[in-house]
Formats: C-alpha cells, sequence, structure tokens
C-alpha cells in the first residue's frame, strides 16, 4: 500500500531536482521540462495508490477529498509543466513549489495548516507572475498580486486570532458566538479573496492580462482549485458559521459582474479574466449549494466535475493565445482560415465555456445549478443561468470573428503548440459525451 502524503514527497523532491539541476553551468533544458512534467504526473499517479482517511498528523489528513483535488491539481498544472522551456530553473522550482504548497493544503487538517498552505502555494505564484513575461508591466502586476495576497492572508490570520479567542480551537469548532462568528466571516473572506469573488476581484484582471498565457492558464485552474477547497475546508472547520448562508448571494453578483464586465473587453487575456471571475461566481453557488444541503456527496461531484471540466476549457483557451500569438478580438478576424485545426479546437472551447450542448462545459454548468436548485437556491441559481445566457454572446462573437469576417493586419506566425489545443478540446467533448467518466470517479472520492 502507498504510503500517505506521497504525491507531496514527490512534488518536494521535484522542487529539490530543479534547484539542483540549476547549479550546473548549464542545465539541461530538456532535463529540466522532463523533471515538471515527471513530478505532477508521479504526483497525480501516487494519488491512485494513496489510502484515503488516514490519520497522518494533528495538521495533516489524508481523506478522499483530498485525493480527489490532488488529480486536479495536477490537471490544471501539467499544461504549463509542458510549456516551461527548461531553460530557467528558478522558473521551474517556483512552479513546483506552488503546486506543493496547493497540495499541502488539500491535505491541510486544521486551521494553521491552511494558512501555511495558503502561503506556500501564493509566494511562489507572485514570483511566477513577474518572471513569466519581460518587462515592467508583469513586474507591476505581481506586485499587485502580492499585495492582494498579503489582504487574503491578513484577513484569514485576524479572523483566525478572533475565532481561537472565541473557541479555544485549531481544529474547528461548531458552536460559535459572534466574535466567532466574525472571525469565521473574515477567514472565509479570505478564501474568497483568492477566488476573484466580487468586489474581492480588483487584481485579477490586471495579474492575468499582465502574466504569460500559459501562466495565467495555471492560476485561472490549478489555483482556482486550490481556492475552491480553501473555502469548503472552512465550511467543514466551522459547520455552524453563517458565512455560508450568504455564499450563493456572493457567487450570483460574482458571476454576473463577471459576465457583464467580460462585454467591454477587447484584450483577450482580460476578457477571459472577467470569464474566469464568472465561473468563479458559480463555483461559489456551488459550495454554498453543498453547504445548505448538509455537505453531501452529490454537491462535492458536481464542484469536481466543473472544476475538471474548466481545467480543459481554461487551459485550452490560454493555450491558444500562447500559440497563436492573438491578444485582440480584432486580431482574431479570419483566423481560422490561417490555422484551422487550431482554430476549431477553440471554437470547440468557446461553446463549452459557454455551455452549449454536448459540450463538457453544458455538463458542468447544468450539474452545479442543478444542485443549487436542489437546495432551494432558486435566486442564485436564475442569477447564475442567467450570467451564462450573457456570456453566449462573446463567446459566440468570438466564433464569428474567428470564421466569418475578412482579416484586419498580417497573421502572426504561429508558434508550438496546437497540440496541446487540441487536446483539451477532445477532453471537453469527452466529458460532455460521457459526463459518468468523471462523475463517477468523483461520487467515489467523495464519499
Amino acid at each position: 500500500m502507498m504510503i500517505p502524503m506521497a504525491s507531496q514527497a514527490v512534488l518536494a523532491t521535484g522542487v529539490i531536482g530543479a534547484l539542483s539541476l540549476g547549479l550546473l553551468r548549464r542545465p539541461p533544458a530538456l532535463a529540466m521540462r522532463a523533471l515538471a512534467v515527471a513530478a505532477i504526473g508521479c504526483a497525480m499517479l501516487f494519488a491512485v495508490w494513496t489510502p484515503a482517511d488516514v490519520f497522518v498528523s494533528p495538521i495533516l489528513l489524508c481523506d478522499a477529498k483530498s485525493i480527489g483535488w490532488l488529480y486536479l491539481i495536477g490537471l490544471g498544472a501539467l499544461p504549463l509543466a509542458l510549456w516551461l522551456d527548461g531553460t530557467d530553473d528558478v522558473m521551474t522550482a517556483l512552479f513546483l513549489g506552488a503546486v506543493l504548497g496547493m497540495s499541502l493544503l488539500a491535505a491541510a487538517a486544521n486551521l494553521p495548516m491552511l494558512f501555511i498552505a495558503l502561503e506556500f502555494m501564493s509566494l511562489p505564484a507572485y514570483l511566477l507572475v513577474a518572471r513569466s513575461r519581460p518587462g515592467a508591466r508583469a513586474l507591476e502586476a505581481a506586485i499587485k498580486y502580492f499585495f492582494a495576497g498579503g489582504v487574503a492572508g491578513a484577513l484569514f490570520m485576524l479572523g483566525f486570532a478572533m475565532y481561537y479567542a472565541d473557541t479555544r480551537s485549531l481544529a474547528g469548532s461548531s458552536a460559535l458566538s459572534p466574535l466567532g462568528q466574525a472571525g469565521a466571516a473574515l477567514m472565509a473572506a479570505g478564501a474568497l479573496f483568492k477566488l476573484g469573488a466580487f468586489p474581492l476581484n480588483w487584481w485579477l484582471p490586471d495579474v492575468y492580462e499582465a502574466a504569460a498565457p500559459e501562466v495565467s492558464g495555471f492560476l485561472s485552474t490549478a489555483m482556482k482549485s486550490a481556492a475552491v477547497l480553501f473555502l469548503m475546508r472552512l465550511c467543514e472547520l466551522a459547520p455552524q458559521a453563517r458565512f455560508a448562508a450568504y455564499l450563493p448571494a456572493i457567487g450570483a453578483l460574482t458571476a454576473l459582474v463577471g459576465a457583464v464586465m467580460a462585454l467591454r473587453q477587447e484584450r483577450l487575456q482580460r476578457l477571459f479574466a472577467y470569464s474566469s471571475i464568472s465561473n468563479a461566481g458559480l463555483l461559489i453557488i456551488g459550495v454554498g449549494a453543498w453547504s445548505a444541503s448538509g455537505r453531501s456527496a452529490d454537491g462535492v461531484s458536481a464542484i469536481l466535475f466543473f472544476l475538471g471540466a474548466y481545467a480543459f476549457m481554461s487551459n485550452g483557451t490560454f493555450a491558444f493565445l500562447k500559440y497563436s500569438g492573438l491578444e485582440t478580438r480584432t486580431s482574431l478576424k479570419g483566423r481560422g482560415a490561417t490555422m484551422p485545426a487550431a482554430a476549431a479546437a477553440f471554437t470547440i472551447l468557446l461553446f463549452s465555456l459557454g455551455g452549449i450542448p454536448p459540450t463538457g462545459g453544458f455538463v458542468a454548468k447544468l450539474l452545479l445549478l442543478w444542485r443549487a436548485v436542489d437546495a432551494s437556491l432558486l435566486w442564485p441559481s436564475v442569477i447564475g443561468a442567467l450570467s451564462a445566457l450573457i456570456s453566449l454572446s462573446y463567446y459566440l462573437g468570438m466564433v464569428r470573428e474567428l470564421w466569418f469576417e475578412a482579416p484586419q493586419g498580417p497573421a502572426p506566425k504561429p508558434g508550438a503548440g496546437a497540440a496541446l489545443v487540441i487536446a483539451c478540446a477532445v477532453g471537453i467533448v469527452l466529458l460532455g459525451a460521457a459526463p459518468w467518466l468523471m462523475s463517477s470517479l468523483s461520487g467515489g472520492l467523495a464519499k
């Protein structure tokens, strides 16, 4: 039987290996790249054999939920591992360090460990953004990201101090006074900051736009998965906290604001940043529905399925931007003729983001909103569905520009990575055609 925390040990070994290769005068680029891919792949593989419901220590626990999130984190991180050119050992170490922090967050069993894991995954991410592109713009975005993360950490620590003053417990408590309720709400605000919930989303568009597309894809998938689990762990550790009752309303408002703000965007990475905010709103509705329904296994399954589908959709769209070199909606015009295979895959991903059947995005949104309706959250479900309907205007608008409008200006020279875009499109089609492939897995993990 595989030992608990084997996935985390593999990722830690990968960080040390990347730094060790960096000591060489000329680190072999292929070896550095292979190390990143192997570390992520082995961590996902070892998660298959990790025993569930094993008490590792007072601060770490391997349960079915933590194992399920290891798959999602790996699925969101693997594309960036493939994009790394291997010439920057620090970039590789930072990337693997951020993934290690996410995996520790998945196994966190009490509030101090949640905070340690939160900072462990966040600090390398700030530097990833700064190093992903040359120039002052990425550095400015990284500084903004750092201060946003600092505010999130400060909110969590302030809330934790108030919570501990009330309960005298590090592992959560069911009975809370008004002081404990306020502390739990502040800790939840830290998690919502990481998710980009409205009105705590001011940092996210600038960071996603300034970072390299492949890094933005990583932040919008693996980091989002970790933030959702962070919020769910808080709901579990403080089951009587009142903040959970407000999550559906916060999620509905976030989904609507993200969809409406995306209508005004011309730059593609900024548009998909607001799209990410809208999808984060749907996930917050899902977490609220899961909490309102007694934290049922079906609610976990719906969230897992949505995050898995979004890992394909978001990584695929940002991979297309990386491959094509396109930066604005105007530059999309007529490019379907110059890069037909990648453009067709991108079109499938846009359909899925818009929730058009029979793609995996449609199934994911349907499952999540259905769980919300089943939990008697009618109005948040209606607003979430309305945000999905609004998003069709820009998703379908990009499809029109891609295939049915005349090109403007010279076509950019595509780079490498079309295979990754196509692979993500194939994955999302398979999830739509056979959703039981993931729903059955997530249902088993949620039990």
